[in-house]
C-alpha cells in the first residue's frame, strides 16, 4: 500500500509542469534556421552583386531578378525575427508580435514561390540558372530554412485571408513592373529581358493571372500549415494542463511560480504578460483572469525586486 501511494505521488508530480509551453529546443532550431538563412542570403546576394558588377551590370538592374528582391525582403524580416528567437531560447518560448509574424509570412511566401518556380519552370529551360552556384542556396536551401523557422514561431493568433492578400503585394508589384519593363518598354529601350519566360509560352495577361493564382495558392498553403500548427499548440497546451479536480489555489500557486520564473528572464522596464496562456487557463478552469494575472504578477515582481 505504501509503495502504491508513493508511486501515485510520483506520478502526480511528473504530471505537474508549468502552464506555459516551454519549448527551448523549438526556439533553438528556429534561431539556427534564421541565422543560417540570413547568413546564406547575405553572402549569396553579395556574391551576385560582385559577379554582375564585374560583368558591367548595374546594381539596380539586378532588381529584375525576383530572387534578389524576395530574398532581400526575407533577409530584413529574418533580421527582425532573430532577436525574438534569441529571447525565446533564453525564456524557452519563441514568441513574437503579430506585425513581425506577418512580415515574415510575406517573406516565407515569396521565397517558397521562388523555390516552386525554380523547380517547376526555370529548371526546365535553364538548370544552371535554377540550381547552380549561389542560386542553389537562394532557390532551395534558404526557402526551406525560412519555412522551418516560420512554422516554429509560437503564436496564438491566426493568419486571415485578408493577410493572404496583403502578403501577395510584393509579387503583384513585381509583376506589374516586370510587364512594363519587358513588354511595354522592351530591351531595345532599356527594359528587361524575359528571363522568366512569361511572354514566350503564353500571352502576358494569362501569365499574369496564372502567377497571381499560384501565389495565392502558395500563400493559402503556408497559411493553412501555420494556422494548423498554432491551433495544435493551443490544444496541446490545454490538454497538458492539470486534471479538472485541481483547486484554484494550486493553479494560482503555479501562476505565481511561473511569474517568478519569467521574472528572472524579463526586462524590468518592458516586462510582458502571457495573456494568451492566462486566457486558456481562465477558460478551462473558470477562474477570473484578474485573479490569475494578480498571482502571476506577484511572482514576477517578487523575482524582479
Amino acid at each position: 500500500m505504501k509503495n502504491n501511494s508513493k508511486n501515485a505521488i510520483l506520478h502526480n508530480q511528473k504530471e505537474r509542469h508549468y502552464i506555459i509551453n516551454l519549448q527551448k529546443n523549438r526556439s533553438l532550431v528556429a534561431l539556427i534556421s534564421c541565422l543560417v538563412s540570413l547568413f546564406l542570403t547575405i553572402c549569396c546576394i553579395t556574391i551576385g552583386f560582385i559577379k554582375y558588377a564585374r560583368a558591367g551590370v548595374k546594381p539596380l538592374d539586378l532588381l529584375q531578378y525576383f530572387t534578389i528582391d524576395a530574398n532581400a525582403i526575407t533577409a530584413f524580416a529574418t533580421a527582425m525575427i532573430i532577436p525574438y528567437a534569441i529571447d525565446g531560447f533564453r525564456k524557452k518560448r519563441f514568441y513574437c508580435p503579430r506585425w513581425a509574424v506577418m512580415f515574415y509570412y510575406c517573406g516565407a511566401v515569396c521565397t517558397t514561390l521562388i523555390m516552386i518556380f525554380a523547380t517547376c519552370v526555370i529548371s526546365l529551360f535553364d538548370f544552371e540558372m535554377a540550381f547552380r552556384g549561389t542560386n542553389f542556396y537562394l532557390h532551395a536551401i534558404c526557402p526551406i530554412l525560412i519555412l522551418i523557422s516560420f512554422f516554429l514561431i509560437e503564436s496564438y493568433y491566426s493568419i486571415s485571408k485578408k493577410d493572404v492578400l496583403k502578403c501577395m503585394l510584393p509579387v503583384f508589384i513585381y509583376a506589374i513592373v516586370y510587364i512594363y519593363k519587358v513588354i511595354i518598354l522592351g530591351v531595345e529601350n532599356g527594359g528587361w529581358e524575359d528571363i522568366y519566360y512569361f511572354t514566350k509560352n503564353a500571352p502576358p495577361l494569362v501569365s499574369f493571372i496564372a502567377m497571381m493564382i499560384i501565389t495565392y495558392l502558395v500563400a493559402l498553403l503556408v497559411r493553412f500549415i501555420y494556422n494548423k500548427l498554432s491551433k495544435s499548440r493551443i490544444m496541446k497546451l490545454s490538454d497538458n494542463l492539470w486534471n479538472d479536480d485541481v483547486s484554484d489555489v494550486e493553479i494560482k500557486i503555479e501562476l505565481f511560480g511561473l511569474g517568478r520564473y519569467m521574472g528572472k528572464k524579463e526586462n524590468r522596464v518592458y516586462a510582458t504578460l502571457p495573456l494568451d496562456i492566462i486566457s486558456i487557463i481562465s477558460d478551462k478552469y473558470n477562474i477570473k483572469k484578474e485573479d490569475l494575472i494578480a498571482a502571476f504578477s506577484k511572482g514576477m515582481i517578487d523575482s524582479m525586486f
